[in-house]
């Protein structure tokens, strides 16, 4: 049996962690934007706190639309794949179908796909999950439904600089609410929802971050 057929199950599972990712964002926008800076700032109140909270709320979203950006990049942008007539252009003939001849030319040493019936230049590799050969191929990614290689590693680095960028921006604006929490759920004295949205916007954090 061969179980790699099963692996192009996890392109639908990614569609679902798409929507997580979303969700996530979401529950985060509303944990510090609309619960607890927006407030704030919308007080009117004069002095630094009015002045903190502009610079949070700047911050942001400044880096969550960076976020969303090299994210949707990193999901749309082609990781790049072997030309289909690769193997022609590089005139390999029969022996690369074999595995027995190699190209220690520009390209250095080939190999050949049994699966894409294609020559395989150095460090590309076969996705069980997208069903073809990525170039430079770092892994499948189930969160952006894509692999990682040539064409969109910048982005996906990129992706994780500003989740962290925007993780650690969650924990230091939300702490002291989230401290709060404790003492304000022994009083009930805060509303359900701001309270729902603090912890999970604490839970979601070690999730952004992978």
């Amino acid at each position: 049996m061969n179980l790699f057929r099963f692996c192009s199950g996890l392109k639908v599972l990614g569609y679902f962690m798409i929507l997580l990712v979303f969700a996530v964002v979401a529950v985060s926008y509303y944990a510090v934007v609309v619960s607890t800076w927006w407030p704030i700032l919308i007080r009117g109140d004069h002095g630094a706190l009015s002045a903190l909270a502009i610079l949070i709320i700047f911050t942001f979203h400044f880096l969550l639309i960076m976020l969303l950006w090299s994210y949707f990049s990193t999901v749309f942008t082609d990781p790049g794949s072997v030309p289909e007539h690769f193997r022609r252009e590089m005139g390999g003939g029969d022996n690369l179908e074999a595995g027995t001849s190699t190209d220690q030319g520009a390209f250095g040493s080939l190999g050949y796909c049994t699966k894409c019936r294609n020559v395989k230049p150095p460090r590309c590799h076969h996705c069980s999950v997208c069903q073809r050969c990525v170039l430079k191929m770092d892994h499948h990614c189930v969160w952006i439904v894509n692999c990682v290689g040539a064409r969109n590693y910048k982005f996906f680095l990129l992706f994780l600089f500003y989740t962290f960028l925007e993780t650690m921006l969650d924990v230091i604006v939300l702490l002291p609410s989230f401290i709060e929490f404790f003492s304000q759920a022994i009083k009930h004295s805060s509303s359900p929802g701001k309270l729902a949205s603090l912890v999970l916007a604490f839970d979601s954090i070690p999730l952004m971050q992978f």
